[in-house]
């Protein structure tokens, strides 16, 4: 019989993809590095970097850091990060966000009291280009049809239990260009519960250089795929008995697809107009969840 003990895991890994990110990654690594809760390794995955990135990394000594040279992909560079990943719990944060000093303990200490749920995030505070507050729903019952009109998870506070992602072979998957987070929850959402705790979590740091602005239209392209799959999801869950349920695949959706053809109404009015659908599907036991 083999005596030796186990190596208990890791609490936390926390990962930051890194591109051209000189400006404001030392920032961002030492909003981790000085979080209440130390116990992690902090995962600094280089995507090909040409700027002074991999400078900036190694100019610190500090033995929780972990660095990582990749080729410029960066979906193959996110996923491997996650592989790389030693902890129970994976935090991510773009590299050039900052953490509130609290962020890592309230989330360890919200998975570890809820143990259902498969990931949580929080409030994010703006700052830069535009200043506000991002909040969003905070139970799963709310945040799986609010899938339909936007994400569910800020990713930067995205905090996730790594042995549900080994289990279900979630990853990072190709063909949803600058949309690929909002994809990785979505597939999470299908089979695992999100939360949102009502915290401000994360500085949000906003530019023109945002791949969300640069990139709007191919953003946008790929988010409404994601957006019409998460319909499909909700109508196949339709009781087709129920008379609710008959009414909307016989009639409404029919309609919809008609109007949608001849450019009765532009995607923000669909999603907005399916997810209220949707919702009022879930809360009357059409669509059970």
């Amino acid at each position: 019989m083999n005596n030796k003990k186990m190596k208990p895991l890791l609490p936390i890994s926390v990962i930051i993809p890194v591109f051209n990110a000189e400006s404001f990654l030392a920032e961002s690594i030492e909003s981790v590095l000085n979080q209440s809760f130390s116990d992690f390794e902090l995962l600094l995955m280089d995507d090909g970097s040409t700027d002074r990135s991999e400078e900036i990394v190694k100019s610190y000594d500090d033995k929780r850091i972990r660095y990582y040279p990749c080729k410029h992909d960066f979906i193959e560079t996110r996923n491997k990060g996650k592989q790389l990943a030693k902890g129970k719990y994976i935090a991510q944060l773009d590299h050039d966000d900052i953490m509130m000093p609290d962020r890592l303990q309230i989330q360890y200490d919200f998975m570890e009291d809820h143990t259902d749920i498969a990931a949580c995030g929080g409030y994010i505070e703006c700052f830069g280009k535009y200043s506000r507050v991002l909040r969003l729903p905070l139970e799963h019952g709310e945040l799986l049809p609010f899938t339909i009109t936007f994400v569910p998870i800020h990713n930067s506070s995205g905090f996730i239990r790594r042995e549900f992602l080994i289990k279900h072979k979630i990853r990072h998957r190709r063909g949803y260009s600058f949309a690929e987070d909002f994809k990785f929850w979505t597939d999470i959402i299908k089979i695992g519960k999100l939360a949102n705790i009502p915290e401000i979590l994360i500085r949000h740091r906003t530019s023109d250089e945002q791949t969300s602005i640069k990139y709007r239209k191919e953003s946008l392209e790929a988010s409404n795929r994601i957006q019409l799959d998460m319909i499909d999801y909700f109508l196949a869950l339709i009781n087709k008995d129920d008379p609710y349920g008959k009414a909307v695949l016989r009639q409404l959706i029919p309609a919809i697809q008609k109007m949608g053809e001849a450019d009765f109404f532009s995607g923000t009015v669909l999603f907005n107009f399916m997810y209220e659908v949707i919702r009022g599907l879930i809360k009357n036991g059409t669509i059970k969840i």
